[in-house]
C-alpha cells in the first residue's frame, strides 16, 4: 500500500525556502487527486492485514520461588520488530529494550530465577 505522505517518483522538488508542510500532511501531485485504494471492504481488509503483520507480541517475565514452590509475574511486555517495551508488575518502572530476551538477561543479573513466557505466538526471529 503506497504511503500518501511520500511524494511519488517524478514529483518536482520545491525550490529552497519553500515552507515544509506539517508532519502527516498528504503530498498530492499537482492536479491529480490520489484515488482511493479498492472498495471500503477491500481497504478494511488491507488494514486488517497490516495490523496482523505488524502487531506486537505480548510476553511476561515470571520469577520462580523455590523448587517449583511458587511463582509470580514480575513484568509484562510487548515485543516489536525494533525492540520491546516492558512494564514492571509493581508499577514502579517501565523500559525499552532491544528485545524481550535482553530485558530478561538484564533482570536475571540480580540472581533471580526468571523465565520469559510468550503470551502470543513467538515472533518469527525467535521461533524454534
Amino acid at each position: 500500500m503506497p504511503d500518501p505522505t511520500i511524494a511519488p517518483p517524478g514529483t518536482p522538488i520545491e525550490p529552497p525556502g519553500t515552507p515544509i508542510p506539517p508532519l502527516g500532511t498528504p503530498i498530492k501531485p499537482p492536479g491529480r487527486p490520489i484515488p482511493p485504494l479498492g472498495t471500503p471492504e477491500e481497504f478494511h481488509r488491507m488494514l486488517v492485514e497490516l495490523v496482523k503483520e505488524f502487531a506486537p507480541h505480548r510476553f511476561a517475565i515470571c520469577e520462580e520461588h523455590g523448587d517449583r514452590v511458587d511463582g509470580e509475574v514480575v513484568a509484562w511486555g510487548m515485543a516489536f520488530a525494533e525492540g520491546a517495551l516492558l512494564r514492571c508488575d509493581d508499577q514502579s518502572a517501565t523500559g525499552h529494550f532491544t528485545s524481550a530476551e535482553s530485558a530478561l538477561r538484564l533482570f536475571a543479573r540480580t540472581g533471580r530465577r526468571l523465565r520469559l513466557i510468550w503470551i502470543d505466538a513467538l515472533p518469527p526471529a525467535t521461533s524454534p
